[in-house]
Formats: structure tokens, C-alpha cells, sequence
């Protein structure tokens, strides 16, 4: 119901929380905590073992934790005190040269887009199918015969 005796655990989880954040887009961190509420309230009531539960956690597990790798760095401080001092994964889905609005070549976005928004999306659209390529490495997907898929499957390598 909580950790009370488990401080050791509760750095683990401010790790891979900051993990799941840099991994994965908004959207997809939204339904991770959404589930994660009724995953939490079936387990509280005893039903570990119910249809609802086990969809649950290997929803988690198939689709969010498949793609969390990477090294967080904590400094530790008296009590409950840390900072967070640097976070590595291959699966980061922030790349800095993505993101210039300076006048350099192939720029994603300029400041004459309006607001930004749909580039925004696109970039979100790019770290999907960054993922997927994860994914079909990991055996979770196959890219199959598909030329679409296939042509999917080296896009995301090259990432």
C-alpha cells in the first residue's frame, strides 16, 4: 500500500519513472498512469488474478516496460533530498538537434510555424516509429513481408 520501510525502493522508482518519461511520448504516459490507478485499486481489493488485472500488467509490461533501458543518476542527500543529475538511454525519444528553431539545415520546425503544434506531433510521430523498431527487436512485433513495415522496421534503426 505504500513504501514505508523501503527507501531503497522508492529510488528505484523515481528512476524508472524518469525513465518512462524521457522513453515514451505524453499520450501513451497518460494511459501507463491511468492504468496504473485501476491496476493499484484490484490489487488493494485482492483480485491479482482477474481478467482486468492481468490485462493490466501485461499491458504494462508488453508496451511500457519492454522499452525502458538506460542509467539514471541520483545524488542523495539527509532524508528525502536527491537530485536528479543525468539520465542515458538509447530509447530517449529528446534529441536536441531535432529541435532548433535556428536557421540550420533540414530544421524541423521554423518560428513562422504557427505555434508549432502539428511539427510538434510529427516529432511525436517520428518517436512512435522509433519505438515500434524497439519493439521488433525486442520480438515483440514482426515487420513481416510488408514493404511498408520492412521500410518501418530500417527507419528505426537508423534512429
Amino acid at each position: 500500500r505504500g513504501i514505508y520501510e523501503a527507501p531503497g525502493l522508492a529510488l528505484l522508482h523515481i528512476a524508472y519513472e524518469r525513465l518512462v518519461t524521457g522513453i515514451h511520448n505524453e499520450d501513451t504516459i497518460e494511459q501507463y498512469r491511468m492504468n496504473g490507478l485501476k491496476l493499484g485499486r484490484l490489487l488493494y481489493q485482492g483480485r491479482w488474478f482477474d481478467p482486468q488485472a492481468l490485462m493490466l500488467r501485461e499491458t504494462a509490461q508488453r508496451w511500457v516496460a519492454r522499452a525502458i533501458t538506460g542509467t539514471v543518476t541520483l545524488e542523495l542527500r539527509r532524508g528525502n533530498d536527491y537530485s536528479l543529475l543525468n539520465t542515458e538511454s538509447p530509447n530517449l525519444t529528446y534529441a536536441p538537434e531535432r529541435l532548433s528553431m535556428e536557421k540550420v539545415e533540414d530544421a524541423p520546425f521554423s518560428p513562422a510555424d504557427r505555434i508549432g503544434q502539428l511539427t510538434m506531433r510529427n516529432l511525436d510521430i517520428v518517436d512512435t516509429r522509433a519505438k515500434l523498431g524497439v519493439y521488433a527487436r525486442s520480438g515483440l512485433l514482426s515487420l513481416g513481408s510488408n514493404a511498408a513495415l520492412a521500410q518501418l522496421g530500417d527507419d528505426s534503426e537508423k534512429n
